[in-house]
C-alpha cells in the first residue's frame, strides 16, 4: 500500500521527525495513532528496524537509505550508530527536544514545515553551529504525547518555539561546530587533531568536565548545572583542550594551584573529575585521557611508591606532603606551620615539598637547641649565650624570623673542645684561680677577650675542674690574666698623683674634679683594669695659673702651712669658700704678692 498524499524527507531530517510530519499531514494528532492505523510499530520505527523502515519506504515512496541515514540506530550494549559513529546512550537526550529557532523559521520559509536533526539530540550540544545562537529546549511531554513526536511537540509549544534567539559566545560556537563536524564527518581531517583521535563523546565529556573545574571548581556537580552554565563550561573546557595535551596539562596545573585545599591531595583538588574517571563504564575509550591525567597526578602529588592511582602503581616518590614531613622529622603541625611562615612558603609550596628540600633546616628544627637549652648544655647563664653569639664564638645553626634561633649539639661541643684544648684537669680549685665569670669581673675584661686568649693558647694557666660540666669548669689564674692584659703606662696624673702634686687632701681633689674645676678623662688601670681618672699636666698648670693651695705654698717656702696662713690673714687675704673638710685654696693674684714679700 502507498499513501495517496505524502511528504518528501528533508536533508538531515531524522526518521521520527519525518514520520511525525506525515502523521500530521494525514490528520493524526499523535504519531502513534497514525502508525497504528498503518499497521506499523512506532517502537520499531524508533529502533530503525529494517523491515519496518522498508514498509515506511513503500508507504511514502521514499528510499530506505534516505529514511534511515540521519537517525540513530540502536546497535546493542546501550549504544547507537549514526553515519559511522558509535555513540553511547548516555551521550544522547532524545526525550527533551532541542531546536534552533532560526533553523525552525528557515525550514518553515523554505520547506513549509520543520524538521528534526540528529545533532539536536546530542546531550552536550546547546548552541546551533550554523546560526551561533542558543538552542531552545522543550521538556519531556506528558502522555499520550510521545517524546519523539517532533512535529506534534512543536505544535504543542508554538509560543516557546517562537521566542527570540539568544546569541552564544565565540568559544561556545566553536565547540558546537566541533561537535557538528565530528558527528557528520567523523573521518575527515579536522582542525583539532589530537581531539579527533578520541571518540566524540569522550571529547565532549572531557571539555564539559574541564570547563566545570575551571568555572565552578572541584566541588561542582555537573549534573546540576543549568543550561547557561553548561554552555559556559563547554566553551571554557573546549578552549583549554583544543590547544593540545600541553595546554590541557597547564589547565590541570592551574586548577591544582588554585585549589583551596591545604592537604595536597588530588581528590580534593579535582573532586568530581577524579570520581568521574574512576567510575567510567568504558575506560578503554578514555584511555588517552586517563593516562594523561594519571601522569600528571604521579608527577605532581605526594604519592608513596606502591600507591595505586587510577589503575597504575606509583614507582617513584616525587613529592612529600607536609604532614609526612612532620612525621618524618618528629615535628608537630604547629612547628611545621611556623617553619612555613618563617621561610615564606606560599601556593604549591604549602602543599607539597620535594625530597631533600629543606632537609638541612628541618633536621636542625627537629634536633637543634634553643637559647635556654644551649645555656644548659654549656652550663652558663642564658645571657652568656647571647654574648658568645655576639662575639662570634658560637653561631646559630638556624635563625628564622619569628622562630627560636637554634644551635647544634655538635657546634656547642666543638666550642667546648676548643676552649679546653690546652686546659689541665684539676680536682680542686688551684691557688689564685677563679672561674671565668669571676675573672671577667675582677680583671674587668669581656668574655670575648678572655675566651679568645684561652682558645688561642695565650694563657698558660688554664684548668678544667673535675666534676663540673660545661664552660663553668673553666678556671684561670687571675695574676696571669692581669699580666697578660696589662696595657702600656698611661700619660697623666691619677687622683693620688694630683693630691701629692698640689699638696691638697682627697676631699679637695674629689670636689675639684667632680665640679670640673680640674678637667679629667676616664681610663682603666693598665694592669688591674679598674676605672680611674687621669689629669693632664697642662690641666694642672692651668689650675695653678689661677689658684694657689696653702699646702703647696708652705712646701715651696719650706715652712709650715700655719705660718703662711698667718701672713695671709694679716694681709687680709682670705681663701676661696670651700667646705670645712677641704684644704685652703687662695687666688694666685691675691696670695702671690704677699708670699713673695
Amino acid at each position: 500500500m502507498r499513501l495517496g498524499l505524502s511528504l518528501p524527507i528533508l536533508p538531515q531530517e531524522t526518521l521520527p521527525s519525518f514520520v511525525s510530519h506525515v502523521a500530521r499531514k494525514k490528520g493524526s494528532r499523535h504519531v502513534q495513532d497514525f502508525v497504528q492505523d498503518m499497521d506499523l510499530s512506532w517502537r520499531r520505527i524508533l529502533q530503525l528496524d529494517p523491515d519496518t523502515v522498508q514498509q515506511l519506504a513503500d508507504l511514502t515512496g521514499t528510499d530506505t537509505e534516505r529514511l534511515a541515514k540521519n537517525s540513530f540506530a540502536p546497535i546493542g550494549d546501550s549504544s547507537f550508530r549514526l553515519q559511522g559513529s558509535n555513540l553511547p546512550r548516555s551521550f544522547l537526550d532524545r526525550s527533551a527536544l532541542k531546536f534552533c529557532p532560526i533553523c525552525i523559521k528557515a525550514d518553515q520559509d523554505n520547506h513549509g514545515r520543520t524538521r528534526g536533526r540528529a545533532l539536536w539530540q546530542i546531550d552536550s550540544l546547546h548552541v546551533c553551529p550554523d546560526h551561533d545562537v542558543l538552542l531552545g529546549r522543550l521538556d519531556p511531554p506528558d502522555y499520550p504525547r510521545c517524546p519523539h513526536d517532533f512535529a506534534g511537540r512543536l505544535a504543542d509549544n508554538r509560543v516557546l518555539v517562537g521566542e527570540a534567539a539568544v546569541e552564544a559566545g565565540d568559544e561556545a560556537v566553536r565547540y558546537a561546530r566541533m561537535l557538528s563536524d565530528r558527528l557528520h564527518a567523523p573521518r575527515q581531517s579536522a582542525r583539532h587533531s589530537w581531539l579527533d583521535a578520541l571518540p566524540i563523546e569522550v571529547v565532549a565529556r572531557l571539555c564539559e568536565n574541564i570547563g566545570t573545574l575551571i568555572n565552578v571548581g572541584p566541588e561542582a556537580r555537573p549534573g546540576s548545572l543549568n543550561r547557561k552554565d553548561l554552555v559556559a563550561v563547554g566553551a571554557s573546557g573546549f578552549a583549554a583542550c583544543v590547544q593540545g595535551p600541553d595546554a590541557l596539562r597547564e589547565a590541570y596545573d592551574g586548577i591544582r594551584r588554585s585549589s583551596r585545599s591545604t592537604k595536597g591531595g588530588f581528590y580534593a583538588d579535582f573532586g568530581f573529575y577524579t570520581r568521574w574517571l574512576q567510575r567510567l563504564t568504558q575506560p578503554d575509550r578514555y584511555r588517552p585521557i586517563l593516562d594523561h591525567f594519571r601522569d600528571l597526578i604521579l608527577e605532581s602529588y605526594p604519592l608513596a611508591p606502591g600507591q595505586k592511582v587510577l589503575g597504575r602503581v606509583c614507582s617513584q616518590r616525587r613529592w612529600f606532603s607536609w604532614a609526612e614531613i612532620g612525621r618524618r622529622y618528629g615535628l608537630t603541625a604547629g612547628r611545621i606551620a611556623g617553619f612555613q611562615r618563617a621561610v615564606g612558603l606560599a601556593g604549591d609550596d604549602l602543599r607539597r615539598v620535594a625530597p631533600g628540600r629543606h632537609d638541612v633546616e628541618l633536621t636542625i628544627l627537629s634536633t637543634g637547641l634553643d637559647r635556654k637549652q644551649a645555656s644548659r648544655h654549656l652550663n652558663v647563664h642564658p645571657a652568656t649565650i647571647d654574648k658568645l653569639v655576639e662575639f662570634r664564638l658560637i653561631k646559630h645553626a638556624l635563625a628564622l624570623p619569628h622562630m627560636d634561633k637554634l644551635f647544634l649539639h655538635e657546634d656547642l661541643d666543638s666550642f667546648l673542645v676548643s676552649v679546653f684544648a690546652n686546659a689541665g684537669l684539676a680536682g680542686e680549685v688551684p691557688t689564685g684561680a677563679f672561674p671565668l665569670r669571676t675573672i671577667a669581673q675582677k680583671a674587668t675584661l669581656p668574655y670575648n677577650d678572655l675566651l679568645r686568649a684561652v682558645i688561642d693558647g695565650r694563657l698558660a694557666k688554664v684548668w678544667r675542674l673535675r666534676g663540673i660540666r660545661g664552660l663553668a669548669a673553666l678556671h684561670l689564674d687571675l695574676a696571669e690574666v692581669l699580666d697578660r692584659f696589662e696595657a702600656a703606662p698611661l700619660m697623666g696624673l691619677s687622683r693620688d698623683d694630683l693630691r701629692k702634686r698640689l699638696h691638697i687632701n682627697c676631699s679637695t681633689v674629689a670636689l675639684f674634679m667632680g665640679k670640673g674645676v680640674i678637667a679629667s678623662t676616664e681610663a682603666r688601670h693598665p694592669r688591674t683594669r679598674q676605672p680611674m681618672s687621669l689629669v693632664a699636666p697642662e690641666e694642672v698648670e692651668r689650675f695653678l695659673d689661677r689658684y694657689l693651695p696653702l699646702g703647696l705654698m708652705a712646701y715651696e717656702l719650706g715652712t709650715q702651712a700655719k705660718h703662711v696662713a698667718v701672713r695671709l690673714d694679716d694681709a687680709e687675704v682670705w681663701p676661696i669658700p670651700l667646705p670645712e673638710r677641704c684644704s685652703k685654696i687662695y687666688l694666685r693674684r691675691e696670695a702671690a704678692p704677699i708670699i713673695s714679700i
